[in-house]
Parts: structure tokens; C-alpha cells; sequence
């Protein structure tokens, strides 16, 4: 693979997860003021929907390694990943003035990391039948 392949292939493949996981950082220093309130346990699903993507791009970004056991390992290291990167987020919400780490989004965090791998097999599945 030449170099021009190679920066396609980052651009294609391991850009998005680093955007996305940028785009959590900087909604995680928003202050809670400048967000707008959920009703009841509303925002866990947005925690789970914004980590479930973020699982999608970082298994895509495993999977297009050329390392063979980042690539047949790509789905659980997108979900270990996904997992620390809530743990992080939360750590980080700590410092950040209004906001508070929850054990709750991290739960949120980590079960929509679970939920995309889960949709993935499940797919997967019948895609072979």
C-alpha cells in the first residue's frame, strides 16, 4: 500500500471515529446551562445513541487495520473502547463547571456500545442464512 493509499484509507476509516470522538469531548464541556433539558431518563438514550455510534466508527476503524488481530478482534475493541471512552467522558464532565459525572450515563454509555455490537451480530447473522 503507497503512501496516497494510506491517507485515503485514514481519511475513509479512522477519521470519522476521531471526529465523532472529538464531537463527545467538546459537547462534554458545553456547560449544563447551555443545553437544553430532558425530561426524566430521555437524555440515557441520547447517551446510548451517541456511543452506539461511536462504537459503529471505531469497530469500522479496527476492522481496516492491517494488523489480522485488530481486524478479527475489531468488534470487541470497539465495544472495550467505547466503554473507556464513557468512562473518560464522565471523568471529564467532572471539571467541566454545571456538569457532574453520572454513573447512570455511563451505564448509558457502555450499553449502547453493547447495542450496536449486538444489532451487528444479529445482522450478521441473518445476512448468512
Amino acid at each position: 500500500m503507497n503512501s496516497n493509499d494510506k491517507v485515503i484509507a485514514f481519511l475513509q476509516f479512522q477519521l470519522p471515529a476521531l471526529a465523532w470522538c472529538m464531537f463527545i469531548y467538546i459537547a462534554s464541556s458545553i456547560s449544563s446551562a447551555n443545553i437544553p433539558a430532558f425530561t426524566s431518563y430521555s437524555d440515557k438514550f441520547v447517551h446510548a445513541g451517541v456511543f452506539a455510534m461511536l462504537c459503529w466508527l471505531t469497530h469500522v476503524a479496527f476492522f481496516h487495520q492491517p494488523i489480522q488481530w485488530l481486524k478479527k478482534h475489531s468488534l470487541l475493541l470497539a465495544v472495550l473502547f467505547t466503554a473507556l471512552y464513557g468512562f473518560t467522558d464522565e471523568f471529564h464532565q467532572s471539571f467541566t463547571p454545571g456538569r457532574y459525572s453520572d454513573p447512570l450515563d455511563l451505564l448509558a454509555d457502555t450499553v449502547g456500545g453493547i447495542l450496536y455490537a449486538s444489532l451487528h451480530g444479529w445482522l450478521r447473522f441473518y445476512r448468512y442464512e
